[in-house]
């Protein structure tokens, strides 16, 4: 084996031979084919090297026969090997591809991830608390590179949360709340740095995106976060930086994305009267004030507004269990159409008839009170938000199948 994977070393160094990096991934593929219950002790140098060697295969291009042998090697290391033998050694891997995580963490997630998709119910409960410790710490990366570029850390921080949830689709009830309490409070204690509820709240929309309606079972818990930091990184309510970095402002609106990301696919998958009467007011204020949140600079506002505020809002009045609060809520997002700035004026009137495309014809009884805001509306000052006004009354009359221009 040592001299197998000195052979492995020198040619991924001088790749000048093909036909010897085949030699060797052939030969280190047999042997872990044929005797993995007596490799544990190369484990992890073989798996350091099949990670450094998908750079440099990757440059050969996908169908290269040197990428289809390394495909096929980590498949065998991710399928054949016990978790006994093989947890122990992806952890040592860890700290050494932490240096180069650009390159490397990719690859080194997506064994794990095969390994823990093979893993029997009973191996994954008995390595449970080895896993949750080890991705304690993997989780911990957007910490560790706070001032580096967000898109990069972003992009590597959703190969470890893909793997943390492929082990989630495979936790009962019963053995994934503990778990999800303990990255709750992990990210939440007192003392833990502001870059956690990042790595968490991006973290819990994935969960959300996996377990569906199943997630509203833990969701519970984080309205209250949520309503709190909707109104935390809301700059018409307060002037205080969130997070104390020179990136505030992107880090603000990458939280704000996770949220309404998030509580979107909460409303949407909800079919258990999860949004109680207590939970509807408690987020319907801080979800309309973001209206008025102009984070980020106008670009940011607009997007923001039209892919994830608008969607969320409208989502939330279809998850209420309460229809009496669709008064207050359609009154609430009316109010902002007499907002100073036109952006607001204009965000919310497309909040509205978002609102009233999704209760259809249940809009006709909020109808008297929208429309001496509408009224108003139509001498706007602002050229494009009364042509808004007018492309909102004409939908409103194909959506609830009536003309309102008697009204004005």
């Amino acid at each position: 084996m040592p001299s197998l994977l000195m052979a492995v070393k020198s040619t991924s160094e001088l790749i000048h031979s093909e036909v010897c990096l085949l030699s060797a991934l052939a030969a280190l593929q047999k042997v872990v084919e044929t005797l993995p219950h007596f490799i544990s002790p190369y484990v992890e140098a073989v798996l350091t090297q099949v990670i450094h060697l998908v750079k440099i295969t990757s440059e050969m291009g996908s169908a290269s026969q040197a990428s289809i042998r390394l495909t096929s090697l980590k498949k065998t290391l991710a399928t054949r090997l016990s978790p006994r033998v093989f947890l122990p050694a992806i952890s040592k891997t860890f700290k050494q591809i932490q240096k180069t995580w650009k390159n490397h963490m990719g690859p080194y997630m997506s064994i794990l991830q095969e390994h823990i998709g093979v893993m029997k119910k009973d191996e994954l409960l008995s390595h449970q608390s080895q896993l949750t410790t080890f991705f304690l710490e993997a989780l911990d990366f957007r910490v560790q590179h706070s001032e580096d570029d967000l898109e990069e850390v972003g992009k590597t921080e959703s190969y470890i949360i893909e793997c943390l949830v492929a082990m989630v689709v495979k936790l009962s009830e019963v053995t994934f709340r503990p778990l999800f309490f303990k990255l709750f409070d992990w990210a939440k204690t007192e003392d833990a740095p502001k870059d956690r509820l990042l790595t968490f709240y991006n973290l819990a929309n994935h969960i959300a995106e996996k377990l569906k309606g199943l997630f509203t079972l833990f969701a519970g818990h984080l309205v209250k976060p949520f309503a709190d930091t909707l109104n935390q990184v809301n700059i018409s309510k307060t002037d205080e930086a969130f997070f104390d970095s020179e990136h505030d402002p992107e880090k603000c609106c990458l939280l704000l994305q996770f949220i309404l990301n998030c509580l979107y696919k909460i409303f949407l998958y909800d079919t258990q009267h999860f949004m109680s009467k207590e939970r509807t007011e408690a987020l319907m204020m801080p979800l309309v004030d973001q209206l008025e949140n102009r984070l980020g600079g106008e670009e940011q506002f607009q997007e923001r507004v039209t892919n994830y505020l608008v969607p969320c809002i409208a989502q939330f009045s279809v998850a209420m269990a309460d229809d009496s609060l669709w008064k207050p809520l359609n009154y609430q997002i009316l109010l902002k159409t007499r907002d100073s700035s036109p952006k607001v004026r204009f965000a919310a009137l497309i909040t509205v008839l978002a609102l009233a495309e999704k209760l259809k014809e249940n809009y006709i009884v909020l109808l008297p009170e929208s429309i001496p805001f509408l009224a108003e509306l139509m001498e706007d000052e602002c050229e494009e938000v009364e042509r808004q006004c007018q492309k909102t009354i004409q939908q409103l009359e194909v959506t609830l199948g009536e003309p309102l221009q008697s009204y004005f």
